[in-house]
């Protein structure tokens, strides 16, 4: 029996798992990914009929599986799919899941897809929702990005999914992969959605946030943008800080006067901008503010961490 209370899966003979094999969670059962089978006819390969959230490990300790579990289930609400249950038991999935596979500072991600229950638009039954958990080590490169910063470049196109969809982390995304693609070519690490009225929203996979004289600046969730849980930790560790923050709609040239930039998700946590459609963002490196809530945000994890070991 796994340690989650369903049954473990057995191993098929002559198929032992072989070592650094990806391994995956999926309907109740820990399995490598090789041997996780989902129906053709599910609704979250034929219609991205499904949702999806992304949280962290640290040292194999899951951070703010809570926040992520409740965002998920409000947007599985939207949808009308089952909620995913209790953030504890993901949590213990999710350690066992990173433990199994050897890994240590993980993302994690949760995907719930309708299942099988038809393949017109419309459903035609209520079906067994799928449930698959997996998870990746956090890429090498992400360090040395911290400190010294990335480029970005400005899409020439919005987020697919405007309000009330944009707070939503929908399967399908086509306009976050085509726009990572589009930023990979021309040479930079990111790309920054802009809306057909020459507004900057967020970008393929973080918030945005610039520093105007001192004070944090980043788009409003009125404006369609995904509520990031890292965006509102930032938001309130600087207002503990005693920073100002503003949540207004900001205009592209805004972002190329502006001082300091930075991006925000669980995954990369604070993320400097430090050149944007190629001229440099302020002097070109992190900024003090950037560095200062980068400070903070790492004595934050390291205190809530302390609490749940």
């Amino acid at each position: 029996m796994a340690q989650d209370g369903r049954a473990a899966p057995r191993p098929r003979r002559g198929r032992a798992p072989r070592a650094g094999a990806v391994l995956v969670w999926l309907n109740g059962r820990f399995l490598p990914a090789r041997d996780a089978r989902v129906s053709a006819l599910d609704r979250g390969l034929l219609h991205g009929d499904g949702v999806y959230d992304t949280w962290r490990t640290y040292g194999g300790l899951p951070f703010a599986t809570a926040a992520h579990l409740r965002r998920l289930a409000g947007a599985a609400r939207a949808l009308g799919l089952p909620a995913p249950g209790p953030a504890r038991g993901w949590e213990r999935r999710a350690r066992l899941l990173v433990a199994r596979a050897g890994l240590a500072d993980a993302a994690v991600r949760l995907t719930v897809t309708r299942g099988v229950a038809g393949e017109g638009l419309a459903p035609e039954r209520r079906a067994r929702p799928t449930l698959l958990l997996s998870a990746r080590q956090l890429p090498a490169h992400l360090e040395p990005r911290r400190r010294e910063g990335i480029p970005v470049v400005l899409l020439p196109f919005p987020r697919d999914a405007g309000a009330p969809w944009g707070g939503l982390k929908l399967v399908g995304h086509p306009s976050a992969v085509v726009g990572r693609v589009t930023a990979s070519r021309r040479g930079a690490a990111e790309g920054l959605y802009v809306t057909a009225a020459g507004e900057v929203t967020e970008a393929t996979s973080a918030n945005v946030f610039l520093v105007e004289r001192g004070a944090l600046v980043t788009p409003p969730r009125a404006s369609g943008i995904l509520p990031g849980v890292t965006r509102a930790l930032v938001i309130a560790l600087a207002r503990r800080a005693g920073l100002r923050v503003r949540e207004e709609r900001i205009a592209a040239p805004r972002l190329r006067r502006a001082r300091e930039i930075f991006l925000t998700a669980s995954t990369i946590e604070i993320l400097p901008v430090v050149r944007i459609d190629g001229r440099a963002v302020g002097p070109g490196r992190p900024g003090p503010v950037t560095r200062r809530l980068q400070s903070a945000y790492a004595a934050h994890v390291a205190a809530v961490l302390r609490r749940t070991r």
